[in-house]
């Protein structure tokens, strides 16, 4: 069993603190507060300048056996299962310092159903503050057991829940770790993500020309009407089982009286297949583009992939270490494919082998949102069992 208390006290902690994205400070402060005062090192890097937030990214490498550093060579395990672990190979645990608003002057509070949730104003935060808590957790649980552990690198990034800015000006260069986890995604623990989409924003500014709407209407081209033909040209939802489409934004006009000059239209598109993203693109720019030169408009379109598509063998040792892990702890592990991006489509675009960790939360994004106790605890002993694990 794991300390309870000091995990309940960990996350309310952190739940209560203001972190939207690109203002972390307060949360990071808190976690590095944490960490040294386990005697570890934190490296935070520039981020927060290049990307205007107010905190960087946040790296944490734990040496192997660090908890066993306080032990006489009596009390330690035998030389050849401690000169085990220092040789086997760095692990990565990855989560995110930023949540969704509304979340300033959040109150939380941990039910008697053993449900974390809060007052319904704001959002919870346990995305993903459940990951930060759990992998701090994991730390205490290692040095309370004595337990001989691999190397470990613990990367808090920032800005992720914006289009992963924060780990998008990360050095991933500095990383020894080749193989990780995640811990970003919805339901209990024994879930892993091992296929995510990429992910396209595009942006649309349709031009047409202004005139009188009651006078002279024939003289113009509304912007806005050229914008409505060309979106009803595309397919837009779910495309296929892999890639999806939407609309997010239209803007545009001015009064009544006069035919719109100008309209603004912002979307997306994801899919797990790099050919069938490119495709989905290229559709909704044509039609676009043939809606504007039909009417005798023009349209100016810009396109940034935010980030790109990854997916993992179920074969390779990262996935093998994992179902272990969840047989250790009494949990069916569970390899599922996503239609939502995180942190790891950029680590894994810098060669790392990883997958995304389910951490309990629930109804994320929303002021329903919840984290049973019981789930988190079994996060802590499934990163135990992560790290433990020979592979």
């Amino acid at each position: 069993m794991i300390d309870e208390q000091r995990l309940i006290e960990l996350f309310l902690h952190l739940a209560s603190l203001d972190a939207p994205s690109l203002e972390e400070r307060a949360v990071a402060d808190a976690v590095k507060a944490e960490l040294t005062s386990l005697g570890l090192d934190v490296a935070e890097d520039d981020a927060a300048s290049r990307i205007g937030g107010t905190t960087g990214n946040l790296l944490c490498r734990v040496p192997a056996n660090w908890a066993l550093q306080d032990l006489p060579d009596a009390g330690k395990p035998s030389g050849q299962e401690v000169a085990f672990r220092q040789d086997q190979a760095a692990l990565l645990f990855s989560t995110h310092l930023d949540t969704v608003q509304p979340c300033r002057g959040k109150h939380v509070f941990l039910g008697d159903d053993r449900i974390f949730r809060s007052d319904g104003t704001t959002i919870l935060g346990a995305d993903d503050l459940a990951g930060v808590s759990a992998v701090l957790a994991l730390l205490h649980e290692l040095r309370d057991r004595k337990m001989p552990h691999r190397p470990l690198e613990l990367l808090f990034s920032v800005a992720e829940e914006v289009h992963l800015q924060g780990i998008s000006v990360f050095d991933t260069h500095v990383l020894k770790a080749r193989e990780g986890y995640v811990l970003d995604t919805s339901g209990a623990p024994g879930i892993g993500v091992i296929a995510a989409p990429g992910h396209v924003h595009l942006h649309f500014e349709v031009h047409g020309r202004p005139a009188h709407a009651g006078i002279a209407p024939e003289t113009g081209i509304s912007a806005i009407a050229v914008a409505a033909q060309g979106i009803a040209r595309m397919q837009l939802g779910r495309i296929d089982p892999e890639t999806t489409a939407n609309i997010g934004r239209i803007e545009g006009g001015g009064e009544t009286n006069i035919v719109a000059a100008s309209c603004k239209v912002t979307a997306e598109c994801r899919s797990l297949d790099p050919q069938r993203l490119t495709a989905q693109v290229q559709h909704m720019v044509d039609c676009m583009e043939l809606a504007a030169a039909g009417a005798g408009a023009s349209v100016t379109v810009q396109t940034h992939a935010s980030y790109h598509p990854y997916r993992v063998d179920p074969d390779q040792p990262v996935a093998r270490r994992f179902q272990v892990a969840c047989i250790a702890i009494g949990k069916s592990a569970r390899l599922i494919a996503t239609g939502g991006g995180s942190d790891l489509n950029v680590l894994s675009r810098a060669g790392l082998s990883g997958m995304v960790l389910s951490c309990g939360m629930q109804q994320v994004h929303s002021n329903a949102e919840n984290l049973a106790l019981d789930d988190l605890s079994d996060l802590v002993l499934l990163l135990q069992a992560l790290v433990d694990a020979p592979f």
